[in-house]
This record gives structure tokens, C-alpha cells and sequence, in this order.
């Protein structure tokens, strides 16, 4: 969200913000004054939507969704006629299509056919063996968000067992290697905007990346998978995750089709990513960012390494402990004058 925020500040364009409730991180923040509503808890309802939407008009600005979490994402979808009856625009496709690329289960599929990227081999039913990833085959199950669990060990995985409805779940074997990052937008006109980013640090459980710089293409044929994308219906934002092991063997791991946690990497080394979201959603920039594609960027959040014993990648290796506390205080995202409050001290 903030880097939406600074974004829309860049480019002129007005905009207001829902808050999830009182002690929203937002509120401790510069943007706290473009806070239109607080919500009472984390539930979402149309009615909500349509107050939220009467009240932007009100103000002269159109109602637009910014697709930030799978949560608001299956939402919107799920509730696609009422809340496109309040006014609502939002970058996101057709729910068939935006529920087969999200789902664990079953983007791997149409990734193969666009990319000739397999996923790590998927073990049977019943022959699961450490070391291993266990997967939801959806994201979000009876309203709960569900992330994958890292089995190492057969202790691991048995505990792991103990509290998933395995109907619900499958098994990759585990693979060692560098995470990367496809982070584009397509537009509904079919072109693109994207960029490479390598991770060097991760929260544990596959959750927030830490750390991360931009990179090279590691030899995909981007062009063929967004036009394939598109003679689908696809259009919005899309996050791919790949795992290129020792060998240089490239794997797919995982599509997210919404705006990603390091998005504020995107103003610094691909800021026409996010000219074509707004020009996308008709919001009109009064300027757009100048591309800076061939910058050498990087992305930290200081305080969600301080959290927990993060997953470290090869590319980290390049750097010391003493290298690795300088970038997170030098490029964590909110050590800005507009979220200082929220920085983390390392």
C-alpha cells in the first residue's frame, strides 16, 4: 500500500485510503490523513463497498480498487456483480481465470504451457516423504488464508499432518536454489511493464520477502507468456516465482496475480508498471515516472528481519552480516520522512 501511496502522490493523483481498523500501521504514517474510513474488524461486506464508493464520489474521485491481498482479491471476486453494481473498478479478470492462476493446485498447468517451466515434482497421495513443501491447493479455505509448510524432517512433516485437512493439501519435493521474481502489469490492451527482482532473505513459512534486488531475465520468454496471458482474458497485476537450483535448472513455484510485498521496488527500476495500472483504471496522471529499468535497485523491510531466523538465499551469500545490516537500514521501505515511525531499527 505504500508504495501505491507514494505513487499517486508522484503522479498527482488523489486518492483515499480504507483502513483496516484502529490500529491499522497506516495510521502512524504521513498517508494517515488520506484515511476515508476505519473499518470495525478485518470482515469486508457490500455494504461497506457501496459507503466507501458514495463517499469517494462524493469527494469527486472514482471508486478503484487496488488488488494488494488475496483476501480483498476473492472478495471482490466473489461478490463481483454487487460490488461492480456500487461503482467499483478494479484491475482484476474474469473469476475463472484469476482463480486458476492463484491456486497452487492448478496454475502450474497453464505456467507449463506458456513457459515450459515445470513445477518440483508433486508427490502422491499417501507417499509423502521430507524434505518437502506441503501446498494448499487454494489460497484462502473457509475464509482462512493458507500459506505452504517447509517439512524438512520426518518430524516435521508428521507435525505438519497433524494440522492440515490433507484432502485439502499437496506435497513438492523440496528444492534447493535462488528464489525469483517476475513482477509485471498487464494491461488490458495488452501491453506490459516488468522487472526481475532475486531475493536474498525471507521470512520463514514462504511469507514476506526481506530482502531483494533487481535482476536479469533468467531466460524466460516474457513476451510469449504475457501475450499468452492475454488471449486468455488476463489483465492486471502478475507476480511469478522461480527456483533456479545449482544446476541452472529453472522451476515454477508459485503465480501471485496481484501487487506483490516489495512493490516499492517497482519506482525505483520500473515505474511504467505502475503508469499502466493507473492509465489502466482510468485515473488520469497529471505526468508519468520516467522508466528507470537499468537502475540497480533494492528492497528491505528492517523490522520483518528482525522477526524471525529468515530463510537466506544463495544470493546472500556475496554479502557479510555486517554487509547484510547496512542494505536493510539503507533500503528499508519505510525509513522515508512519510513512514518513519514504521522503520526498523537494525
Amino acid at each position: 500500500m505504500v508504495a501505491l501511496c507514494r505513487y499517486f502522490r508522484a503522479v498527482e493523483i488523489p486518492f483515499r485510503l480504507v483502513a483496516r481498523h484502529g490500529t491499522d500501521a497506516i495510521l502512524n504514517t504521513q498517508w494517515r490523513d488520506h484515511v476515508l474510513f476505519q473499518r470495525k474488524d478485518a470482515s469486508l461486506n457490500v455494504q461497506l463497498m457501496k459507503q466507501v464508493a458514495l463517499s469517494l464520489r462524493a469527494l469527486g474521485l472514482s471508486p478503484v480498487l487496488c488488488p494488494t491481498s488475496e483476501f480483498l482479491n476473492c472478495f471482490v471476486l466473489g461478490n463481483h456483480v454487487a460490488v461492480t453494481a456500487c461503482g467499483w473498478n478494479s484491475a482484476l479478470p474474469e473469476p475463472a481465470l484469476y482463480q486458476i492462476l492463484s491456486s497452487k493446485g492448478s496454475s502450474g498447468s497453464i505456467i507449463h504451457d506458456l513457459t515450459g517451466l515445470s513445477y518440483p515434482t508433486v508427490q502422491p497421495p499417501g507417499c509423502w516423504v521430507p524434505p518437502c513443501v506441503l501446498k494448499p491447493k487454494y489460497n484462502i479455505i473457509n475464509n482462512q488464508m493458507l500459506y505452504p509448510i517447509i517439512c524438512k524432517s520426518p518430524n516435521e512433516l508428521a507435525m505438519a499432518m497433524e494440522t492440515i485437512e490433507i484432502r485439502d493439501w499437496f506435497s513438492q519435493e523440496w528444492v534447493e536454489g535462488q528464489s525469483l521474481y517476475l513482477c509485471a502489469y498487464l494491461a488490458k490492451d495488452g501491453y506490459f511493464d516488468c522487472y526481475w527482482q532475486e531475493n536474498l532473505l525471507q521470512q520463514p513459512g514462504g511469507k514476506s520477502i526481506v530482502l531483494a534486488r533487481s535482476t536479469a531475465n533468467p531466460g524466460i520468454d516474457v513476451s510469449a507468456l504475457m501475450s499468452g496471458l492475454h488471449r486468455k482474458g488476463y489483465f492486471g497485476p502478475f507476480m511469478i516465482e522461480i527456483m533456479r537450483d545449482s544446476s541452472g535448472r529453472l522451476s515454477f513455484i508459485e503465480v501471485n496475480p496481484r501487487f506483490w510485498g516489495p512493490l516499492n521496488l517497482s519506482l525505483k527500476v520500473c515505474p511504467g508498471l505502475l503508469n499502466r495500472f493507473a492509465i489502466d483504471q482510468g485515473l488520469k496522471p497529471l505526468h508519468l515516472l520516467a522508466d528507470q529499468k537499468n537502475t540497480d535497485g533494492w528492497y528491505a523491510w528492517a523490522f520483518g528481519a528482525l522477526n524471525s531466523p529468515c530463510r537466506r538465499y544463495p544470493a546472500v551469500d556475496a554479502y557479510t552480516d555486517k554487509d547484510i545490516r547496512i542494505l536493510l537500514r539503507k533500503h528499508d521501505v519505510y525509513a522515508a520522512h512519510d513512514t518513519q515511525p514504521l522503520a526498523g531499527i537494525y
